[in-house]
């Protein structure tokens, strides 16, 4: 579930990240916290067209750490700064779920084409889970495998429980039964017929795309938050939806020049997913032990192989107990949870299934945090189409040029 990314390289950008005093959030790079400008915005990314076939065929993997790709450095007609040859670990891209990708980095492509690529993906694999229950689960490694995409952390939470099978199997019903899948399916007809006639005015795309919206916005926040293989899978469904759904909204906006509209919708929707993903990011962290009710646990050495420090940093993001405390406390916490992790109360709970279970854990937050930093940085990016003037956003998007990802500077 990770994206090879094509960067195309700007020294200014490519030192910041690599000394920290700049930080990629969703698809803008903002000064770090504690510097002069800190939390302010230096670069919008921006991806190339020829991106979207790049990231439609890319494969994915669902833990292992992201092989870097790079591309060769091209003008885009003087108005943006390209982005150069860098690795996806600099620009914090490791470990990046599938999920989260539904909305790509940028804006330049969030719509149509790679839209209804990853709405009809993610039905897949709610297909393929369906068998797989069915089949039931025997070993973790070859389902892994085979399942390949956004929904794979459920495989690690359920191996050889049958009790958890049964139960996922009545969430997948559950998915049906709310229409979750029905919506999703209109909004990807809606988008399927803009790909065919992209000129057209899309009114019934965008109502498709706000009754999506409204609709699985409604879902995802009525869903229980409990760690159970169900109700994650029924949150992260109509959570993607919901951020596409957005996503999509405002872009057709953007795009025909209602740039008012469009940050009207951002302005509402993503304080709402943020709150939402810090719901879950704060009940999920916490444990019965205190000392490890903490993002800072992933740290651990038994999850070094899993779990990157670009992943924790996203989720600390949507953990409220752990953000914005001093180094002396974040030293504390981490110290805390290594501490109890040796206690002899402790240690015969961490069998395997225990340390899947908290993989599996950390994707799904991951993937919350990430998208809730994308929609962010959409809503930023429609705030810039207003501060240039410009009829619509087309004029702010790369039109040719190598496949790869580029920077427009926050006019």
């Amino acid at each position: 579930m990770l994206i090879p990314t094509n960067l195309i390289a700007d020294p200014q950008v490519i030192e910041g990240l690599a000394n920290g005093s700049l930080v990629r959030f969703g698809s803008v790079i903002r000064h770090a916290s504690g510097t002069p400008q800190g939390g302010e915005i230096f670069r919008h990314l921006l991806e190339s067209p020829d991106l979207t076939s790049t990231l439609m065929n890319a494969p994915f993997n669902p833990v292992l750490p992201v092989a870097d790709m790079t591309a060769k450095a091209a003008g885009i007609s003087g108005q943006l700064t390209q982005l150069g040859s860098t690795t996806s670990q600099i620009l914090g891209l490791t470990q990046i779920t599938a999920g989260a990708s539904v909305l790509n980095l940028g804006v330049s492509v969030a719509g149509f084409l790679y839209m209804n690529h990853r709405l009809n993906q993610l039905q897949g694999q709610i297909s393929e889970m369906s068998s797989l229950v069915e089949q039931g689960f025997s070993t973790i490694g070859g389902k892994l495998d085979r399942m390949q995409g956004q929904l794979a952390y459920l495989c690690l939470m359920m191996e050889n429980n049958q009790v958890q099978q049964q139960q996922l199997k009545e969430g997948l019903a559950r998915l049906h039964q709310a229409f979750l899948i029905k919506t999703i399916s209109e909004l990807q007809s809606e988008l399927y017929s803009l790909r065919l006639f992209p000129e057209e005015l899309p009114k019934n795309a965008i109502k498709a795309s706000e009754s999506a919206r409204i609709f699985l916005c409604n879902q995802a926040n009525q869903t229980p938050i409990e760690f159970t293989p169900q109700s994650m899978m029924i949150a992260d469904v109509a959570t993607q939806g919901w951020a596409v759904a957005t996503a999509t909204e405002a872009h057709l906006l953007l795009r025909h020049g209602r740039i008012d509209e469009a940050e009207e919708i951002l302005n509402h929707t993503v304080p709402l997913f943020k709150n939402h993903c810090d719901r879950w990011g704060s009940t999920l962290i916490k444990t019965e032990r205190s000392e490890l009710s903490t993002a800072y646990r992933f740290e651990a050495p038994m999850f070094r192989d899993y779990i990157s420090p670009e992943r924790l940093a996203r989720i600390i993001k949507i953990s409220p107990d752990d953000q914005d405390i001093s180094i002396q406390k974040r030293e504390w916490k981490r110290q805390e949870a290594f501490v109890e992790f040796e206690m002899t109360r402790t240690k015969p709970n961490i069998s395997r299934q225990w340390i899947y279970s908290q993989i599996a854990l950390s994707e799904f937050l991951d993937t919350l945090s990430e998208l809730s930093d994308r929609l962010d940085g959409l809503r930023e990016f429609a705030k810039l189409c207003k501060r240039s003037g410009v009829k619509n956003c087309q004029e702010l998007l790369p039109e040719s040029g190598e496949s790869g990802l580029y920077t427009l500077p926050n006019v």
